[in-house]
């Protein structure tokens, strides 16, 4: 996978978490760049604004996304969470799984 599909696989697994966070106007922009794949000039188009504001909003969005995660860490500590959940799958530790999956609640919560 290369470094700009990393980036945006983390960026949208980061909007997931934290992207209500953002402004109505860097959600539409954002969800618009990253879930939808327009490119800077056709969201700056569809908004009638210009293509430095929709880049500015974009870097603004990534910059507070990323700060977020720094303070609460909850990307890192839900991938902690699926890593340790797929080392209890193996049916030696099944009694295991199971306790963690009732702590969890469920696995899609994750």
């Amino acid at each position: 996978m290369g470094d700009n599909m990393e980036k945006n696989v983390e960026f949208t697994m980061l909007y997931d978490i934290y992207g209500k966070l953002l402004t109505a106007k860097q959600q539409e922009i954002f969800e618009e760049y990253y879930l939808f794949n327009l490119s800077l000039r056709e969201i700056a188009e569809n908004k009638q604004i210009s293509y430095q504001a929709v880049r500015d909003s974009i870097k603004t969005s990534e910059t507070t996304l990323i700060n977020f995660e720094k303070v609460t860490h909850t990307l890192e500590l839900t991938q902690r969470i699926k890593q340790a959940y797929k080392l209890c799958e193996s049916e030696d530790l099944n009694k295991k799984r199971q306790q963690i999956k009732k702590l969890l609640k469920s696995e899609d919560d994750i």
